[in-house]
C-alpha cells in the first residue's frame, strides 16, 4: 500500500523594519486541481482575522483594500503561494495564514509567523536617549546632592 503525504510547507520569517519578508508557502504530495491560494493575516495592524489576497488561475487579486507591498512571488501552476511583503512595519507583526483549496478534498493552511525587530537607526537613537538620561539623572543627583550639603551647613 502506498501513501502521499499532503502537506503545506510554511515557516516562520523575521524582518527588521523596512525590509522586505517573503512569506513561503508551498503544496506538496498532491494531484489534486488546485482552485484557488487565499492568505489571511491577525497582525498588530489587523488584530482581526482578515482575508487579503488570493490567487487563482486567473492571477492575483487584493481582498478588502489594496496594499501595493505585497506581491506573488510563487507559481499558482507550480502551487506555490508564496507572497514577498515589501517595506515591513512593526504593525505587520503577527500570524499570515496560506491556504491551499483543492478539488475534491477541500482545503489545506498553514500559518506563517512574522516577527518585526525595529531598524538599526531606531536602535541607535534609544541607546542615545539612554546616555542622555543618564547624564541627566546623574546631574540631577549631583545637585540634589550638594544642596543637601549647603542645607546641612
Amino acid at each position: 500500500i502506498t501513501m502521499k503525504l499532503c502537506g503545506v510547507i510554511g515557516g516562520r520569517t523575521t524582518m527588521v523594519q523596512g525590509g522586505a519578508a517573503v512569506l513561503h508557502c508551498k503544496l506538496i504530495g498532491t494531484t489534486e486541481t488546485l482552485t484557488q491560494i487565499s492568505w489571511r493575516r491577525l497582525t498588530r495592524g489587523k488584530p482581526r482575522t482578515d482575508n487579503f489576497y488570493t490567487i487563482s488561475s486567473d492571477g492575483p487579486n487584493y481582498i478588502n483594500g489594496h496594499d501595493d507591498r505585497f506581491r506573488f512571488i510563487g507559481s499558482f501552476t507550480d502551487k506555490n503561494g508564496t507572497l514577498q511583503l515589501s517595506n515591513v512595519t512593526l504593525m505587520d507583526e503577527g500570524t499570515y495564514t496560506c491556504v491551499f483549496t483543492l478539488f475534491p478534498s477541500g482545503i489545506h493552511e498553514t500559518a506563517i509567523p512574522l516577527k518585526v525587530h525595529g531598524s538599526k537607526d531606531d536602535l541607535c537613537v534609544c541607546v542615545y536617549i539612554i546616555h542622555v538620561l543618564e547624564r541627566v539623572i546623574t546631574h540631577l543627583i549631583l545637585s540634589s546632592c550638594l544642596l543637601q550639603l549647603l542645607l546641612w551647613k
